[in-house]
């Protein structure tokens, strides 16, 4: 991913690679004429760019010291190319540089779009089972007013505007329209998105799916409820059939006919959908969609999807979820900690899938166990993905610590043990 903030990247050419370590200016000697490779933490980026410039490189790689890829910026210009790739990815490297000494880079442009973010919050709500997000919006690299211009940003606060401003196009053009109205609008006329696989996402990873103000703004048949979920299955109850009231609304001036299209069938799942019927301008009608649960042929986990409702030549569609008990997954995953962007910090990243009502990170003396402290605690955290960088203030003294990371969500606790060493 390009760093933000940074000159572009001239595609496509082949340049020699350099190992620049950490980005420090000693680090640096080699790097003149070449593209330098250096690793996240310790250094800002742009101390990390800038130290590439005057050191004559080309353009500067800078790989994560965590799992998984990640988006960067700078919050001034630097006058060279600056990529970010993974930690897989910059270990490869770093081996062929190893291994052969001289290493030639080759790069070439490939442009993505419609991808949902590693950092993107997930569903579903747990308990109610309730399907979340609703929608999905741009949100990486975003062009976004800050003092005196503009900076290139992501996250959240990028794509919640998206969709409040498709909904201001929406009620301008449709004053009279209720809240569920829009809600229907945009859930009913997303694209469903795919992954790099070309799979699929998840209902709850993209809900309806991304907005198209276009195809919302046209919209004149509603569902209330935009999305259905079915809840858990509980074996003490032993509920093997559901259903959900739909109320479908057509505003039109004309009379329209409607159809539910099947889903692909799922062992276990047998759909009772309304047969084909008809509104009048400006009718509602309350109908049943029922799901019946063979249980000796359903797997325990989460079952979700599309149901399609025609409406003539245009299709609708509505995300459903479903779950045979509250699947088996760890309460805290995927710990791991580096160096943190600024000098004299740490940043760890770990993943909780369902959340959890109280994390920390416990410090442990490694050769006595005797406690030392909290590294970090938080209660009430969201679920996904959670990222801290904490300074030099908050980190215990030079050394090496037993480290017990747990997280608990009711009343289930999960614990991990690792080895940290503060530098």
């Amino acid at each position: 991913h390009p760093i933000e903030g940074t000159k572009a990247w001239n595609f496509p050419f082949t340049e020699e690679i350099v190992d620049g370590r950490d980005g420090e200016e000693n680090e640096l000697r080699k790097a003149k004429d070449k593209i330098v490779l250096v690793k996240r933490g310790g250094l800002t980026f742009y101390e990390k760019i800038l130290n590439a410039k005057k050191a004559g490189a080309k353009g500067i790689i800078i790989y994560n010291n965590t799992k998984g890829n990640f988006f960067g910026q700078t919050p001034k210009k630097v006058g060279i190319p600056a990529v970010s790739i993974s930690k897989a990815d910059g270990g490869e490297l770093l081996a062929m540089l190893k291994r052969d000494g001289k290493v030639q880079v080759k790069s070439y442009f490939q442009k993505t779009s419609d991808q949902i973010a590693s950092f993107s919050s997930r569903g579903p709500v747990t308990v109610t089972w309730n399907i979340k997000p609703d929608v999905v919006a741009p949100g990486v690299a975003i062009d976004s007013t800050v003092p005196n211009g503009y900076l290139s940003m992501q996250g959240t606060s990028m794509s919640a505007p998206h969709v409040a401003g498709a909904c201001a196009l929406l009620k301008q053009a449709h004053p009279d329209w209720k809240p569920e109205q829009f809600k229907s609008a945009l859930m009913t006329t997303a694209k469903q998105l795919k992954d790099e696989q070309g799979e699929y996402y998840r209902t709850f990873e993209q809900g309806g799916g991304r907005i198209q103000v276009d195809k919302a703004v046209k919209a004149d048949t509603f569902f209330y409820p935009s999305s259905l979920s079915f809840g858990m299955y509980q074996k003490a109850k032993g509920n093997d059939e559901h259903s959900r009231k739909l109320v479908i609304h057509n505003s039109s001036q004309k009379t329209k006919y409607y159809s539910f299209k099947i889903p692909v069938r799922e062992e276990g799942l047998t759909w009772k959908l309304p047969i084909t019927f008809k509104l009048l301008p400006g009718e509602k009608r309350e109908v049943t969609v029922g799901l019946h649960i063979n249980q000796s042929e359903l797997k325990k986990g989460v079952y979700d999807g599309y149901l399609e409702v025609n409406e003539g030549a245009t299709s609708l569609h509505l995300p459903y979820l479903y779950v045979k008990e509250e699947p088996d997954y760890p309460r805290v995953m995927g710990f791991e900690i580096g160096m943190g962007d600024h000098k004299d910090s740490l940043r760890y990243e770990m993943y909780l899938p369902g959340g959890a009502d109280e994390m920390g990170i416990a410090l442990y003396d490694a050769d006595n166990y005797r406690f030392i402290g909290f590294l970090d605690a938080s209660k009430k955290v969201h679920r996904g993905m959670v990222s801290k960088e904490i300074g030099k203030k908050q980190l215990p003294p030079t050394g090496v610590y037993h480290a017990v990371i747990f997280a608990k969500k009711g009343d289930k606790e999960d614990r991990m043990d690792t080895i940290i060493e503060i530098p």
